[in-house]
């Protein structure tokens, strides 16, 4: 049968708004941020999905959603942290390397920069996800990350989205653990009516 939880994105930040680059360093939410975070509970609510216990990673704005989304007990785990982006921290998007062509992602690209290969990040949420997968039995779990850490989740469980269908701000991932597995079942999208994705 396997365990059910839920990986979602932080809300909207100042840094999002500005296009700068938000692994490690932050910024705080935004109000639409705070909004949204704040339907994504009234939504899990609606569904009858009540957490047991959460997770966030050691960063502000994950920390600050996680709390607008549940009241259940939390924890910070640095695992769930966003993937470091070097030398262009807190710079403007712009600046980044370029996909490789065919690409889905900056794979090792941010290395020679001071950063980290995002499947390396991918892998890191994995363990860190099974860690806790396995201490938990009938609790239903929220976890709290970022947008490059999920999508490197994403790369390393080799889930294939369809093109122009991305992790935006608040993106909730519902995924099933069952031996040592993680399995993809399902993307809601609170940025469009809470609109799902099944693939």
């Amino acid at each position: 049968m396997g365990k059910t939880f839920y990986l979602m994105r932080h809300g909207e930040t100042l840094f999002n708004t500005q296009k700068r680059v938000q692994g490690w360093c932050d910024s705080p939410l935004t109000e639409n941020g705070i909004e949204l975070a704040r339907k994504v509970g009234h939504y899990f609510t609606e569904q009858g999905v009540k957490f047991d216990r959460a997770y966030s990673s050691t960063q502000e704005r994950a920390t600050d959603t996680l709390k607008l989304v549940t009241t259940a007990p939390h924890q910070q785990l640095k695992g769930l942290k966003e993937m470091n982006f070097g030398i262009f921290e807190a710079r403007e998007e712009e600046l980044l390397p370029k996909h490789r062509p065919g690409s889905r992602s900056f794979e090792d690209l941010l290395v020679p920069f001071g950063g980290e290969d995002i499947r390396e990040v991918g892998q890191r949420v994995r363990e860190t996800i099974i860690s806790v997968m396995e201490t938990v039995f009938d609790e239903t779990i929220l976890m709290v990350s970022h947008g490059a850490a999920m999508w490197g989740l994403v790369q390393v469980l080799d889930i294939h989205f369809p093109p122009g269908v991305f992790l935006p701000n608040c993106a909730i991932l519902k995924l099933t653990y069952l031996d040592g597995q993680i399995r993809f079942d399902q993307l809601i999208d609170p940025n469009q009516d809470f609109i799902t994705y099944d693939f």
